[in-house]
């Protein structure tokens, strides 16, 4: 994958996520308040043509609202395939190589946007998609690793309500996706539990690009 168009693309989908969020709890408020009228005058036995027409159209914009791409925070862990190995030595007087710490997971802090399709879901829960990158992990590069996938979002808020004044997330996210990151290897020539090369003063560590798979968490603005 081309991580400078992943990065673009990345920037943009953040940029229209929090410009929805901005614009979308003060058109939700609006269209609430204005559904909830309707409603009440309709119970009233008091809505002509006009009324059920209304409602219809803000029903249908409220919906819209409510699917637009968000943003969140996430805890991600992500698996490497190998092991991401971070401690090494050498034994005895012909060097043999060992590793001595090694780790299969590690968490790391990811900035992700993602969608929901509301409609498809039930009273506070339903589907969606993520797409993240990394902002803080094993490697100290930011936007260094990237990922996508699946999720599953559970609402604090019954869907097609306005949240309550003053509620920051509006939802806990788990998703599951592919993940392009780097990972620590022995260097090529180097073989664990055999004698160090002579080419070596000493063992060394390759970064690699790695493709695994990450779960992550997010709260969801």
């Amino acid at each position: 994958m081309n991580s400078r168009i992943f990065i673009i693309l990345f920037y943009f989908l953040i940029f229209f996520s929090m410009q929805s969020f901005s614009d979308g709890r003060t058109d939700k408020a609006i269209f609430t308040e204005r559904i909830q009228a309707i409603e009440d005058k309709c119970d009233s036995n008091n809505c002509g043509t006009e009324d059920l027409k209304e409602l219809k159209e803000k029903s249908s914009a409220l919906d819209e609202l409510n699917e637009k791409f968000k943003f969140g925070v996430a805890i991600g862990f992500e698996h490497y395939k190998d092991g991401y190995i971070t401690d090494t030595e050498t034994l005895g007087d012909n060097r043999t190589v060992r590793v001595s710490a090694s780790q299969d997971y590690k968490p790391s802090i990811w900035l992700e946007t993602h969608y929901v399709w509301d409609r498809w879901g039930g009273t506070h829960s339903a589907p969606g998609f993520y797409i993240g990158a990394r902002l803080l992990g094993p490697d100290s590069s930011i936007f260094e690793a990237f990922s996508f996938g699946p999720m599953w979002s559970f609402k604090r808020t019954r869907i097609g309500d306005t949240p309550p004044e003053g509620q920051i997330a509006e939802s806990i996210n788990i998703g599951l996706g592919p993940v392009w990151h780097k990972t620590n290897r022995l260097a090529f020539g180097i073989t664990e539990n055999e004698a160090l090369s002579e080419n070596f003063n000493d063992v060394q560590l390759d970064s690699r690009d790695e493709v695994s798979w990450m779960l992550m968490i997010s709260a969801g603005f």
